[in-house]
């Protein structure tokens, strides 16, 4: 068949404006949408929209619209088959496919090196004359809409590049059965992008997705401090009142404050804690904290209020003492406090992780071969410094709502906001790393993560709505760096955007 791609103009508008495609197929918008878009896009960037009725022998059988920007300083930003219908009544005659062939002959033609588009992930029909035409998928999600890529000169392979870093190459991602990473970003311009990468669990064809499932590590301390502050703002804790009454088998010697705790200035030990196979017996927090577990007993072993010295034992002090003041566990209060007003679906202090969740939950290292077939992961009862389970997409959802209610207040009061990002010793706060980019034009707040197979950074602007936050299945020193390199990089990137 000749297919032949004609600009829309006076003579063909109204016969595109007639197409359709069938009401099961909810994909792609209207053509009058399309058209307005091309027009509005054009008064600002002429030329930009490219908007073609596509004819097969004569006969106008589908429109397709570009964007077409060559001199775009983003290389990922140039090329773009923007939109792409055939007839209802077309369809099921190979139209689609020679279609795409010629418009990818049209793009080479016209210098370009690469091709992008973007559809819903649920669009199989549509995926599958894409894949056919030699389309992969990125890994990236914008908005709801998977990204995929042809390469027009040279291999076909996916250049991976998300906010100007090669996060597969970074982070050692190879095939599809090692280990897998995933990534969300709010840039400055609003936008809500997603990435991902590898395998969920190591040794498994299982494709990390953007609602998958990670332990955050002690990126579970804010987590908690913000629930905590939640009730503070409330009248209902007073970060400043002596608790040592509240736990007094573990304070010896008064005073111990949620704000010393939180700050970790109050001079206890136990920095971290490795965790149990996923089919331990329950432990309480009173059974961790007198040494029962895998860790010591929680004793103060450095002056009050005298230095900064990380502990997770202080924090599960505090989550005791929480739990005694208010009468409700951690995982019910965060979810009453925090997930529920922030519309979070799959964030929780999930201790032990529910069934009904495992099914999209990623393994950390390669705990499914060497401990539980069935549940890759180690369980954490001390679960404000290391039981959270979440998504990045919902961490940068908290991580907005911090950023906005330090500047206007919100979420939190302004005043409990800047309490928790203003640094006491050693650039901490609350829970919360803080620290001022070396021009001082911007205020950087977050936290990282480290559990038994799982890493976290998570950063976001103090100043902006910028966040970023990156989950990766597997511990190791080159990690651990890339992970923070990264996220830095990807921070920097998004806040020029």
């Amino acid at each position: 068949m000749n297919i032949q791609l004609r600009p829309v103009d006076d003579s063909n508008r109204e016969a595109v404006l007639a197409l359709s495609v069938r009401e099961d197929q909810p994909f792609v918008a209207p053509n009058d949408v399309s058209l307005r878009q091309a027009a509005e896009t054009n008064e600002k960037y002429h030329g930009v929209a490219r908007p073609f009725g596509i004819y097969a022998d004569e006969k106008l059988v589908g429109f397709c619209m570009f964007v077409f920007a060559p001199q775009a300083e983003d290389e990922d930003d140039r090329y773009w088959l923007w939109r792409f219908m055939i007839d209802q009544s077309e369809q099921g005659k190979g139209y689609g496919q020679a279609a795409l062939a010629e418009i990818i002959r049209y793009f080479k033609k016209n210098g370009a090196d690469r091709l992008f588009l973007s559809t819903e992930p649920e669009n199989e029909r549509g995926l599958h004359i894409y894949h056919k035409a030699g389309f992969r998928e990125t890994g990236i999600i914008d908005g709801d809409e998977a990204v995929l890529m042809r390469m027009l000169k040279g291999p076909n392979r996916i250049v991976k590049n998300f906010y100007g870093v090669d996060v597969d190459k970074a982070m050692r991602i190879r095939g599809r059965k090692g280990y897998g990473v995933s990534i969300a970003v709010s840039d400055s311009d609003g936008d809500l992008s997603t990435y991902c990468a590898g395998s969920g669990r190591y040794g498994q064809d299982f494709p990390v997705n953007p609602d998958m499932l990670f332990q955050a590590g002690s990126v579970s301390k804010p987590m908690f401090a913000l629930t905590l502050l939640r009730y503070a703002d409330k009248g209902k804790i007073d970060l400043d009142a002596d608790i040592s009454g509240v736990v007094p088998e573990f304070v010896k010697k008064g005073p111990v404050t949620f704000a010393a705790l939180l700050s970790h200035t109050a001079g206890y030990n136990v920095h971290g804690f490795p965790g149990y196979p996923a089919a331990h017996e329950p432990l309480s927090l009173e059974d961790v904290l007198s040494g029962k577990g895998n860790t010591p007993r929680l004793r103060r072993i450095r002056p009050y209020g005298k230095q900064h010295m990380y502990s997770g034992g202080g924090i599960t002090l505090a989550e005791l003492a929480f739990t005694r003041i208010t009468g409700t566990t951690l995982r019910d209060a965060f979810q009453k406090e925090v997930a529920e007003p922030l519309g979070l679906q799959r964030t929780g202090f999930f201790q032990p992780l529910d069934e009904e969740l495992v099914g999209n939950a990623a393994f950390g290292w390669r705990l499914g071969e060497k401990e539980d077939a069935a549940h890759g992961y180690h369980y954490y009862p001390e679960h404000a410094a290391a039981g959270l389970w979440t998504t990045p997409t919902e961490l940068v959802k908290v991580g907005i709502a911090l950023s906005r209610s330090y500047r206007r207040g919100g979420f939190l009061k302004k005043k409990t906001a800047r309490r928790m990002m203003t640094p006491i010793m050693d650039d901490y706060g609350l829970c919360l790393d803080v620290w001022e980019s070396e021009a001082r034009e911007d205020s950087v707040a977050g936290h990282t993560g480290e559990n038994w197979g799982f890493l976290t950074s998570w950063v976001f602007s103090r100043k902006k709505d910028i966040c970023v936050a990156v989950m990766y299945n597997n511990v190791t020193a080159a990690a651990d760096v890339a992970m923070e390199n990264i996220a830095c990089e990807i921070y920097k990137n998004a806040k020029e955007e």
